[in-house]
């Protein structure tokens, strides 16, 4: 399939499916998802309701192609290669790209099945479309960050998914590592069957009001006041200048301090690991059956944990396993009982943890969502991977 010239069909279902999809939350597909599947048919579906449903959208695609280059897709589905000569809209003193594609006015996008897309996300913007830069010292492409005061992105409702399409399949995700800002379910469907959804199906102004009633008080202070998004806590009060920078901090060091004296055994796909503190905060682990260490270079910060990277991304891959499940579990308020860390019920129980993911995964479907980096340890997370996809449905609220 992979080798036809047939063409990969991108359709945008107009917004006359909105209301039933809305009502019913397993309609949000087209009707004969793979109809027309010699490629593959991307269809995004808005399921607002009320006066939401008028509002403009855009979607805005960017990758990497075979060759590494930083592309975007066009208004006609063509895969085109980013540019300086691309920053032409000049807001706050900065020149800009826009790359969006109203929904609405466009029916049917045509792109080349063989020219993979590598490491791609497909953004959705309310009201506007997303300004992109390319770096013209570097030819990298910046991406929106609400988290810059700079940004002209801030003040826009926007979300995405992430996915790669190539020769072994789709892989994606919907996302809520960065932030939130509009409900979004993904479904795959391949000639295995059909994968998902998973995402979000209730309307934003339901999310954001339950997050506010259900959080504890430090979280509640990453809604924006004017509901435009929610940002992840490393983001916002939680990130290193903030006022709950040591929010995991106390957990950190009892963790520490607990495997100081007793060892820590973690059980992952790779084998069973037994670690203990030593005088450098390090954790030292061994592999049974097998000789050599394993080494987690050093006691994470509570940014470190909720970020997902520092000393608990490092080393070698095995290292890296490690330090995931160290960050998961810290996350989930689960390192003091390591063996429970297959156990999606004994999560969050206890504070601190990450009140942001759990929020995400009481909402999502299947109640799983992607709150932070490492949330795919133990399968949480809204990865889908279909390896002969013929069709991708997108449905988005903005209500």
């Amino acid at each position: 399939m992979r080798g036809s010239p047939l063409a990969v069909l991108l359709t945008a279902v107009c917004l006359c499916c909105a209301a039933r999809a809305a009502s019913n939350p397993s309609s949000q597909q087209p009707a004969d998802p793979t109809a027309a599947a010699a490629g593959l048919r991307l269809s995004f579906i808005n399921t607002s309701r009320g006066a939401a449903a008028k509002v403009p959208v855009y979607a805005t695609c960017t990758c990497l192609d075979r060759a590494g280059r930083f592309c975007r897709l066009d208004a006609s589905g063509r895969l085109r290669p980013c540019s300086t000569a691309d920053n032409v809209v000049v807001l706050n003193g900065q020149t800009w790209c826009d790359y969006g594609i109203p929904l609405p006015a466009t029916r049917s996008l045509e792109l080349d099945p063989e020219q993979p897309m590598i490491s791609g996300r497909i953004y959705l913007s309310a009201g506007s479309p997303l300004f992109l830069r390319v770096d013209e010292a570097t030819g990298g492409l910046v991406q929106p960050d609400p988290a810059n005061p700079s940004d002209p992105n801030r003040s826009i409702r926007f979300d995405w998914i992430e996915f790669t399409l190539d020769g072994t399949g789709f892989h994606g995700n919907t996302t809520c590592v960065d932030q939130f800002g509009l409900p979004i379910a993904l479904t795959v469907f391949g000639r295995a069957g059909q994968h998902g959804p998973v995402g979000l199906t209730e309307s934003r102004s339901a999310l954001f009001a339950a997050f506010r009633a259900s959080v504890p008080p430090a979280f509640q202070e990453l809604a924006d006041p004017q509901d435009c998004r929610i940002l992840a806590p490393a983001h916002g009060a939680f990130a290193a200048a903030g006022p709950e920078k040591d929010y995991l901090q106390g957990y950190i060091d009892r963790m520490w301090a607990k495997y100081r004296s007793e060892p820590l055994v973690l059980t992952p796909d790779q084998g069973s690991f037994t670690g203990t503190v030593d005088a450098k905060d390090r954790i030292v682990f061994t592999r049974a059956g097998s000789g050599g260490s394993y080494v987690i270079q050093g006691k994470p910060t509570s940014q470190e944990v909720f970020l997902c990277n520092g000393v608990l991304a490092q080393g070698s891959a095995t290292e890296k396993v490690l330090g995931a499940q160290i960050a998961a579990m810290l996350n989930r308020h689960v390192l003091e009982t390591p063996m429970a860390w297959r156990q999606a019920g004994a999560y969050y129980r206890k504070d601190p943890c990450n009140r942001y993911a759990w929020f995400w995964h009481q909402h999502g479907l299947g109640h799983q969502a992607y709150g932070f980096a490492y949330d795919d340890v133990n399968g949480q997370s809204t990865s889908l991977a279909a390896p002969d996809p013929l069709a991708i449905s997108i449905a988005y609220r903005l209500d």
